[in-house]
């Protein structure tokens, strides 16, 4: 017969077993971005004349408006190629493409703006 101590013994080396078995099957760690993205088109961004600058957008039709910091470190693509503040401008006012602007949601400071869709 066993006694209490190989008991507890037999008993705590099965949890153990059991412990890094679970430990082995669970997903990696997921880590989360502080950046959230803004839709819209790019006839609706209410660009600032120059940068640094603000903008104010609404994320979505039932939200509050967030109130964005365009500064000097923002990025702008059109199609996938990097372009300047002004070019972006520029086509702001002659297009109807899809833009989406990522901003840092601690800091509300714009990371970049990204324009798709141009015709």
């Amino acid at each position: 017969m066993f006694n209490k101590a190989t008991f507890a013994l037999l008993l705590t080396a099965g949890l153990l077993t059991n412990a890094f078995a679970a430990q082995d099957q669970r997903e990696p760690p997921r880590t989360y971005s502080s950046e959230r993205p803004i839709e819209t088109d790019i006839t609706g961004l209410p660009l600032p004349r120059a940068v640094p600058g603000s903008m104010t957008l609404r994320p979505c039709s039932t939200c509050t408006p967030a109130t964005l910091e365009l500064t000097t470190a923002a990025r702008f693509f059109v199609d996938g190629k990097p372009v300047s503040f002004a070019d972006l401008r520029t086509l702001a006012k002659k297009s109807s493409a899809n833009a989406v602007v990522f901003y840092d949601i601690k800091t509300n400071a714009v990371t970049r703006i990204v324009v798709t869709d141009v015709h």
